[in-house]
């Protein structure tokens, strides 16, 4: 007989979630030492008192704002990689798996470079490095597609695609999901195997 997880707990987790999604906006906008807990508490619905429950602090809040989707995305890559053995297919997978990502939410890497400053050496390490081996599963397929590259500049055309979906998700205003889903993909798939859109 399998025991259910009691309903208090995923109450729990849906405004731990919750949470990190009102600082991911807010972190996004403004910089880190203007973003008060009462503020995010306050659009998230929740005391103070009640935020704390879920976060130690502050900073504790930005580093699972920024390091909770790197490690997500990472891993889906990861998986992609192992799993799909047709280049051309994971590294579609790969583009589709960062766009739902980002429409989720803000990119983390927007926050990070407007909020490093904030965080102790070690956690900015820790998510940096995250960053650099999500990057290296994308770097990892894109060299067998695109011969004609060297690998730094296999490295350096990954890394402008994400610059570019991510520049995307907040310059997305006026466009349904539908269309935003079709134009981040095809930009991105034209850039990284350097023929038309497929």
């Amino acid at each position: 007989m399998s025991i259910q997880p009691l309903p208090i707990k995923r109450t729990r987790n849906r405004r731990r979630e919750q949470l990190i999604a009102v600082a991911a906006e807010f972190f996004l906008h403004h910089s880190y030492d203007a973003v008060t807990v009462e503020m995010i508490s306050a659009r998230a619905g929740i005391s103070g008192p009640g935020l704390y429950r879920h976060f130690q602090n502050k900073q504790a809040l930005l580093i699972a704002v920024l390091e909770e989707p790197t490690q997500a995305v990472h891993e889906a890559a990861r998986r992609i990689g192992e799993t799909t053995t047709e280049p051309e297919a994971a590294i579609v997978e790969m583009v589709e798996s960062h766009i739902r990502l980002i429409l989720q939410g803000p990119p983390s890497t927007l926050i990070f470079t407007k909020n490093e400053h904030a965080l102790p050496e070690h956690d900015r390490r820790r998510i940096r490095r995250e960053m650099a081996l999500y990057a290296e599963e994308w770097v990892s397929v894109v060299i067998p597609l695109r011969p004609d590259l060297s690998e730094p500049e296999a490295r350096l055309l990954t890394q402008c695609v994400f610059s570019m979906l991510n520049t995307a998700a907040i310059l997305k205003k006026g466009l349904d999901e539908v269309s935003i889903i079709f134009i981040m993909r095809q930009a991105a798939l034209h850039a990284l195997l350097g023929r038309g859109a497929l």
